[in-house]
């Protein structure tokens, strides 16, 4: 089954209701780099502080899927968060209550659990077919999504798409 895409307002009750969780920073920072960057959770899960580089975030080689590195554009917001969240600290950025790293499965499941007990349908893949579908939507380049996304092909971002009411009437009344 294909991820949900997300409106303004069912991003909104997500943020809240990670705001009431224990560890509110680390939560809002998973649900921004879903929103904002596209992130799979196995990136997410071995995201290292010293991947931030100015106002860039460089996945390394192996890190992501296809053993491909990337690099993505971070705007301030997330670097507030990762600020809020780290506080200080250095290294592994998810670390689950005992202190041991985050697996990709971790990180899915602490996602399908804010998405489920914040009465959202949707998954860890929601904010990146959200963000993949708002991009296209805004007619951004597919070729610069699927590089965003890390796709090698145009066909797999295509997957990624949604169609949304707005491009509908574009196409019709354009």
């Amino acid at each position: 089954m294909r991820a949900t895409i997300l409106n303004d307002q069912q991003f909104d009750k997500l943020f809240d209701f990670a705001a009431q969780m224990n560890r509110p920073a680390m939560y809002r920072l998973m649900l921004l780099l879903t929103k904002k960057l596209g992130l799979r959770p196995m990136e997410i899960a071995g995201l290292e502080t010293n991947w931030f580089i100015n106002d860039e975030l460089r996945i390394p080689l192996g890190h992501s899927k296809r053993k491909q590195g990337r690099s993505i554009p971070v705007d301030a917001e997330i670097l507030t968060a990762l600020h809020d969240h780290m506080q200080g600290e250095r290294g592994r950025v998810f670390r689950n209550g005992a202190g041991d790293a985050f697996t990709a499965n971790g990180i899915s499941e602490a996602m399908r659990r804010i998405y489920r007990m914040a009465g959202v349908q949707g998954s860890c893949y929601s904010g990146r077919r959200t963000m993949a579908t708002r991009m296209v939507d805004n007619n951004v380049n597919i070729a610069v999504v699927s590089k965003v996304l890390g796709h090698s092909s145009i066909a797999t971002t295509q997957s990624y798409v949604g169609v949304t009411d707005a491009m509908m009437r574009r196409a019709l009344f354009a």
